[in-house]
């Protein structure tokens, strides 16, 4: 039996006041505002389909950038 690694990405790094609200009424948890520029602590136990989203809409990062 294969064991796969899983690696948490800390930090979601979000660039559209419409993805931002997504999170929100999703539960995950705002960590910082910027003008447009908002970065969420990444939970797993949180269910959400990034893959619907447009890839310039966001990012995840393991970095928290001010």
């Amino acid at each position: 039996m294969h064991h796969r690694k899983v690696i948490i990405i800390k930090f979601i790094h979000c660039f559209s006041e419409e993805l931002k609200n997504k999170l929100l009424q999703n539960g995950f948890k705002l960590l910082s505002q910027n003008n447009s520029f908002f970065i969420f602590e990444n939970s797993p136990n949180i269910k959400f389909n990034f893959k619907q989203i447009d890839k310039k809409q966001f990012v995840f990062s393991n970095k928290m950038t001010f």
